[in-house]
């Protein structure tokens, strides 16, 4: 009895001891198996984000503006990501030792790569630079040569030629062309040889020698580039994540075969072990499984279900004449912001189901999610008119479509832009930004008249001087006098921005005001102008109007620099005028409103500028209770020969007679315009018929 006793107890001891090691395996491998779908999924986003680095880096390459900081942004991303894996402890198990040796080298191929970035965007730099320049130069060569001199007609001809080429050269990474600007650059150099005159020799000298340094550097670019663009460090982390897989599948091998010995040991808890068996087989399924995602989802967008941008990359590249079409959800922002980010998903879904059934079968075409609601029609080109038809058919379907998200209609629209260019996404998503600009237009097909290369290059030249002159203090103001019609003298001056560059010139508006907007560095202009007209105020009795836009009122942080600069010099605050530019811009006419106030508090004076230029809401207009008006220069032209516009000009003045408020005429520039304003009864006049704008605010009388 007492053997019996003690066997039983041994069995039930038995028994529950492997029940236990059984429980502590099974425990082990879903550990396992949450660390291994955890690993798997970083893997899946270092690849994600390594491709996010090449396409930045490519626009980095491909615009003639770039911030970089977002490439340098993406590389730390990766760098934290690289290191986050390889401090993980699940990899720090003796199981996956060729998964941290070819972590490890993988991180070495990305700091190599990096190091490759860091040069190229140096070495790029120095490019834009020459490319940006030497137009430049071309252009000054019609002012220094004469163009009726076959000499210096065909010094125009060459320069002209060469632009055209290193364009060429730069954008196709065609080094071939080199060789045919090198005789273009020999003839250059000999006609400058010959030169005497000063001015010439000095531009041809500059055109050289930026030529020098696009044929010393171009070569190297290309390599960078073509470096950039190499798959070795995604060939790198594919080898990673398959030794992963096997060590991992190994690693949960090792954890079951603990569990089956302890089975073949304990077979008293047979049924137990047989349940267990069953959990483990099922994990293995699941494991399996999640391999296969793992797999998947390199080339899968997640949320769509649709292939990548990886996958479009990889297909294209198969293809012998790829063509483009970009299909974009219009006001898809909005979508978000009003109905939330979750119906927005659901949009986003829908719309990939939409495009899937309306695609032309004829087209035999892939469809891709290209990032956020842009998706891309991947097929082979055979003609213009085909693409077009699909276009139209594609734009017809949809329109029938109804996006229905829990009971809720959504009504979407789309825009196309299409290519089958060189450079095929850059050039499609151009077109579709045609497509966008235009009120009418649904779709774009890519040609060269849409190119905005040209135009982002003048724009990025223009934000380089213009930041320059913002951290040198070159942003300067001159003073356009503003005389009372009725006495003809002074009454104050309009302080007027402008741009002093590294020669001396002095810059207007139109050349950097674009820019400025586009960069949002209006309001620093604007701070600027004010604090110089403020200094000149404190040292006189003079009154200044200065120029506001709506946008640097809206903007929290240059709404309160021009505060601060109020209150700084409160006492000369009473002697300036703000002017407002009167426009669609203005969108919260509340915010506004409590601007005038905290301005009127210090003294300063408001005018509504540019009143009547196409837009003139006359209810706003009194809520904001404005002092002055001045009347849109493009009315005041043509008052002296349109009798329509004097029509509209007199309505004006009465309104502001009738409301208490000034009135001012701008771009007078005539005898015969002046006296026309002076009899509708416009009580303040400025133009260049009175004064120019000039450095100092210089006392002058018409009378």
């Amino acid at each position: 009895m007492k053997w019996l006793i003690l066997k039983t107890a041994a069995a039930i001891f038995a028994a529950l001891f492997g029940i236990g090691i059984i429980l502590y395996q099974q425990n082990s491998l879903k550990e396992s198996f949450m660390a291994t779908q955890k690993i798997g999924n970083s893997f899946r986003s270092l690849d994600t984000e390594f491709i996010e680095l090449q396409r930045v880096v490519l626009q980095a390459s491909y615009f003639p503006y770039f911030d970089n900081d977002k490439v340098l942004t993406q590389i730390k991303k990766i760098r934290s990501r690289i290191e986050a894996l390889s401090k993980d402890p699940h990899l720090q198990k003796s199981s996956f030792i060729k998964t941290r040796r070819d972590l490890e080298e993988a991180s070495k191929r990305f700091e190599r790569f990096a190091k490759t970035v860091y040069d190229f965007l140096t070495l790029n730099a120095s490019l834009k630079n020459s490319a940006i320049y030497l137009p430049t130069l071309a252009m000054k060569a019609y002012d220094i040569f004469d163009t009726k001199s076959a000499t210096d007609r065909r010094v125009i001809i060459l320069l002209s030629k060469i632009n055209a080429i290193l364009f060429m050269a730069k954008n196709a990474l065609d080094e071939s062309l080199l060789k045919e600007i090198e005789k273009y650059k020999t003839e250059l150099q000999r006609i400058k040889d010959g030169l005497s005159e000063k001015k010439r020799i000095r531009l041809l000298q500059t055109s050289l020698g930026h030529l020098e340094l696009f044929f010393d550097n171009f070569p190297t670019f290309h390599i960078y580039l073509d470096t950039i663009q190499s798959d070795d460090f995604q060939h790198e982390i594919e080898k990673t994540i398959k030794d992963f897989s096997i060590e991992s599948k190994k690693d949960l091998s090792d954890i079951n075969s603990i569990g089956e010995l302890f089975l073949t040991l304990y077979l008293i808890s047979i049924l137990v072990v047989i349940y267990f068996i069953f959990r483990f087989e099922k994990e293995n399924i699941k494991l399996k499984k999640a391999t296969d995602q793992l797999k998947k989802s390199l080339t899968t967008d997640h949320l769509t279900g649709l292939e990548n941008r990886r996958a479009y990359v990889a297909a294209k590249r198969r293809m012998y004449h790829p063509a483009l079409i970009v299909v974009n959800i219009d006001r898809f922002k909005h979508i978000n912001e009003f109905y939330g980010s979750k119906v927005g998903d659901m949009v986003l879904r829908q719309s990939a189901q939409i495009l899937k059934e309306i695609v032309p079968k004829p087209l035999e075409a892939n469809l891709y999610r290209l990032g956020g609601d842009d998706f891309g029609i991947l097929y082979e080109f055979k003609s213009k008119e085909r693409t077009e038809a699909a276009i139209k058919e594609i734009i017809k379907s949809f329109g029938k479509k109804v996006i229905n998200v829990d009971g809720i209609v959504i009504d979407i629209s789309i825009s196309i832009g299409a290519s089958y260019a060189n450079k095929l996404l850059e050039t499609a998503d151009m077109a579709l930004k045609h497509t966008k600009a235009s009120k009418r237009r649904r779709y774009t097909i890519y040609d060269r008249s849409i190119d905005t290369s040209r135009q982002i290059s003048k724009n990025i030249r223009a934000l380089k001087h213009l930041k320059r002159a913002i951290a040198n203090d070159d942003i300067i103001p001159y003073f356009q006098p503003i005389v009372e019609i009725e006495s003809g003298s002074v009454a104050k001056y309009e302080a007027l921005a402008r741009m002093r560059g590294e020669n001396g010139t002095v810059l207007e508006p139109p050349y950097f005001l674009d820019a400025a907007r586009e960069a949002k560095l209006s309001g620093e202009i604007t701070a600027a102008i004010l604090r110089e007209t403020l200094d000149i105020a404190e040292e006189s009795n003079t009154l200044f109007s200065v120029n506001i836009s709506a946008g640097d009122i809206m903007n929290p942080h240059d709404r309160n620099t021009i505060l601060e600069l109020l209150r700084n010099h409160e006492a000369c605050a009473k002697r300036v005028v703000f002017e407002i530019v009167e426009s669609e811009e203005i969108e919260d006419y509340e915010l506004l409103a409590k601007f005038i106030k905290s301005i009127r508090e210090l003294g300063c004076k408001v005018a509504i500028d540019d009143f009547g230029s196409g837009y003139s809401n006359f209810e706003k207009l009194l809520q904001l209770r404005a002092d002055i008006l001045k009347i849109d220069g493009s009315l005041v032209r043509e008052i002296d020969r349109a009798e329509h516009i004097e029509l509209v000009v007199r309505t004006i003045v009465d309104f502001a007679k009738a409301a208490g408020l000034k009135t001012v005429a701008e771009y007078v520039h005539s005898e015969a315009v002046f006296e026309k304003i002076k009899d509708i009864g416009v009580d303040f006049a400025q133009g260049y018929l009175l004064g120019k704008p000039e450095p100092k605010p210089e006392p002058r009388n018409r009378r």
